[in-house]
């Protein structure tokens, strides 16, 4: 499951997430969300807050993800969650390969205004020309 956090604005946009990205919430919800904050900003930025989570099942969705031809204008991800989380992505590295160019940190629960604060740190608001 995956629903937009009401903290997002601008070009940094948040998301709740349960482990699991759908096609049918990659497709109505996440690149939507991204697509309309990159219609006026150069970059994107992501937050991930990880809730629930049991297991990776990284689901159709997420491949298409990483595949997404505008992912190059995500520059920073910032992954929030809890311990079983970190442990989960020091086990699969390759959760990530395809974000080239993207800096994508883990930051703990406790620390999500940090997650918020280094997503939105030397953001120059760059309006793209029309």
């Amino acid at each position: 499951m995956l629903d937009r956090m009401k903290e997002s604005s601008g070009p940094v946009v948040g998301f709740r997430f349960d482990g699991k990205l759908s096609e049918s919430e990659y497709t109505t919800l996440l690149v939507p969300e991204l697509e309309r904050a990159m219609n006026n900003h150069r970059n994107a930025r992501v937050l991930l807050k990880i809730e629930g989570f049991r297991s990776w099942r990284p689901g159709e969705g997420w491949d298409a993800f990483r595949e997404w031809p505008d992912l190059e204008r995500v520059d920073r991800i910032a992954v929030v969650g809890g311990e079983r989380w970190r442990e989960w992505m020091n086990h699969l590295p390759g959760l990530f390969v395809g974000f080239t160019g993207v800096d994508v940190r883990y930051f703990p629960e406790s620390r999500l205004r940090d997650a918020w604060g280094w997503l939105r740190e030397g953001l120059v608001v760059m309006m793209v020309p029309e």
